[in-house]
């Protein structure tokens, strides 16, 4: 054990260590020792996670045949034989944990010349025979190689590790089941002790838009793109398949139609480049930065498959996938994670902001048009960011008319900046006093008053929930909501006839004894919102039933967050991390409030009658467009 310590001043780079030493199977694209030439992309994502580096981050967002796997088990290598030190792999599942453990690993040990190292380094219990060379265990003189999957948070919690290398982690769920939190940051609460000194390696083609873990890390750094000059005009360019038509980019060879060839457009001079060229772009390439880094330690690296070495992914193979997705449905997806190696983001639909910039009335904020029948209030509660002052906490909530026919108007958009974690101070006492010195009390042009008849607000995501419990139980007609995609009907439950049996607009749930939460179907009311504000003004005569109308002091910032969310074509909702969507949130709680109240009239009325003798068939004549004929004569038959 004592012959198997290190003598000597390790090697500077890993990418030097590796070079001409690790011998790769006949099973792989590149039999024989390892050459940097071949992917020398590699070069610099390596050598940072060598201890002579300043680098404690290193991400990868990457596509498919590029050999970056092979890099981080050269990064493994390294330090398992020559600067030996505690290391920790993770894999995204326990199936390709087992797949790299059992197929990959034992070949890098042996084809790099350390498996005698590999050995128990405590001393024997007479009664116990202990191996240091177990499947998913490898230990060594001055540290070992542990290795876990990200579904196992047992495994996440080894000891104190100074290499930490996480595979394909947008495979994995982001949560961990035990509810101890983002399964990476546990893993990285183990190199702590380690200080600047740790390294860690992070890749993974990435997962959906939204949703792909290695994308954020991605993004937190300094978001680097390999640089690679033309073979004919020497200007250096990234490799990107381009658009149709484009200036540069991937473009098709055909003969009688049949794809027989690939090749690329520089986007300089516009001269064909064809994969026998991609040896030497390669070797020419830098990385280059092009973002800010959270942190000066933090890099990271973006890599499609069109830079896939000369003898693995031809530049023909990867627009003949290209092609193939293109005629499958759901085909893009696929291809733009494991090809292009970024997160799929599907083409959502949202209202034209310009066109609904365009429903401004002649009304000003404040005011309620003479068609208005009854007001309600959605409120969106807002924690904000300390580090942010364009990020305020905050309440933002919308007045909204409703009429006849469904129509609505915008009556007053307002915000109220203040912390939000106490129900008597901040936020909640501004708008408290701006309630009690009558803001809530608006006016037609008849000057007829009128107030919200219900307030719902939105109780947040855990922090402020209690809060906005506390605050509602002390105000009548004003409710905590919580919003779902979609409700569900319960096994005793009517489901709505807007849609199918199994369907719910909202639900009211007793919580305690003071509070009603309303859950809110939010894809429900976000559909019919989007639906609606592509209706076009009438200019003569009466406005289309389901019309929104909005003041015409409104600034475009409003109508940016009442579209900010994209209509994806499975029927969900998707809003870009960073983008404000509080309007769209405030009116779908404003919406849910209309429906309710009516829901509650509908109720009284019915009540009244049944108490007066009305006939069952009388009784299911009543509905809301019949409240709402009341409402408009002004008749006090549904007053609670």
């Amino acid at each position: 054990m004592v012959a198997d310590k290190p003598t000597t001043r390790p090697p500077q780079t890993i990418s030097g260590y590796v070079e001409g030493k690790r011998v790769l199977p006949p099973s792989t694209p590149f039999p024989g020792l390892w050459e940097n030439s071949r992917t020398p992309y590699l070069v610099e994502v390596m050598d940072n996670m060598s201890p002579y580096s300043p680098v404690v981050y290193t991400d990868i967002l990457k596509g498919c045949q590029l050999g970056v796997t092979a890099a981080a088990e050269n990064v493994i290598a390294y330090w398992s034989d020559a600067n030996p030190a505690e290391i920790l792999y993770v894999s995204g599942t326990q199936m390709l944990l087992l797949k790299w453990a059992t197929k990959r690993l034992d070949p890098l040990i042996d084809s790099c010349g350390y498996r005698h190292k590999i050995h128990a380094q405590s001393a024997p219990d007479a009664k116990v025979r202990r191996s240091g060379d177990r499947m998913f265990s490898k230990e060594f003189v001055g540290g070992a190689l542990d290795m876990g999957s990200a579904q196992s948070s047992s495994s996440l919690r080894s000891d104190s590790k100074r290499i930490l290398i996480l595979d394909e982690i947008d495979s994995a769920p982001r949560l961990l089941t035990t509810g101890e939190g983002a399964w990476d940051k546990v893993a990285e609460g183990r190199t702590n002790a380690w200080g600047v000194r740790k390294k860690i390696m992070a890749l993974s083609t990435p997962g959906k838009f939204g949703e792909s873990l290695i994308y954020e890390r991605f993004l937190a750094g300094d978001q680097r793109y390999f640089m690679v000059p033309c073979p004919h005009c020497g200007k250096r360019q990234p490799l990107e398949l381009g658009e149709s038509g484009g200036s540069h980019g991937m473009r098709p060879e055909r003969v009688a139609g049949r794809l027989v060839n690939a090749f690329y457009i520089c986007d300089f001079c516009h001269d064909a480049i064809f994969n026998y060229h991609k040896g030497e772009m390669l070797r020419g390439g830098i990385w280059e930065p092009t973002s800010t880094a959270e942190s000066a330690n933090r890099r990271s690296y973006q890599l499609n498959s069109i830079y896939s070495p000369v003898g693995m992914l031809s530049w023909l193979d990867f627009y003949r996938a290209y092609e193939e997705a293109l005629a499958l449905p759901g085909g893009m997806n696929a291809f733009t994670n494991l090809f292009l190696g970024m997160p799929y983001r599907e083409t959502g639909q949202r209202p034209k902001l310009e066109s609904v910039i365009e429903l401004k009335g002649i009304y000003a904020s404040g005011h309620v048009p003479d068609d208005v029948l009854y007001l309600t209030v959605g409120a969106d509660v807002q924690r904000g960011s300390k580090n942010n002052p364009d990020n305020p906490a905050r309440i933002e909530m919308e007045v909204l008319g409703s009429g006849m026919g469904y129509r609505t108007w915008s009556i007053a958009y307002l915000v109220f900046e203040g912390a939000v974690d106490d129900p008597s101070a901040g936020a909640w006492a501004k708008f408290h006093e701006f309630a009690e010195s009558g803001g809530l009390s608006f006016k037609k042009s008849s000057g007829e008053e009128m107030s919200p008849s219900l307030i719902f607000i939105d109780s947040g995501d855990g922090e402020t929930t209690d809060t906005v419990y506390q605050f509602c139980s002390g105000w009548q007609s004003t409710y905590p909501v919580k919003g779902f995609n979609a409700l569900r009907k319960r096994k005793h439950e009517k489901g709505d006839e807007q849609s199918s049996n199994n369907f719910k607009r909202f639900r009211a749930q007793r919580i305690g004894q003071d509070v009603t939460l309303y859950e809110v179907s939010t894809n429900y009311y976000k559909n019919i919102l989007y639906k609606n504000l592509k209706r076009v003004r009438n200019e003569q005569g009466a406005q289309p039933p389901g019309f929104c109308d909005f003041p015409l002091d409104y600034p475009e910032k409003y109508f940016k967050g009442l579209t900010a969310e994209e209509k994806r074509t499975d029927g969900s909702f998707f809003c870009a991390q960073g983008v404000r969507n509080e309007p769209i949130d405030c009116r779908v709680y404003a919406m849910c409030a209309a429906d309710v109240y009516l829901d509650a009239r509908i109720a009284d009325v019915r009540a009244k009658m049944k108490n007066n003798g009305a006939s069952s068939m009388q009784i299911a004549q009543v509905n809301s467009m019949m409240i709402l004929q009341v409402l408009k004569q002004g008749n006090d038959v549904v007053a609670s």
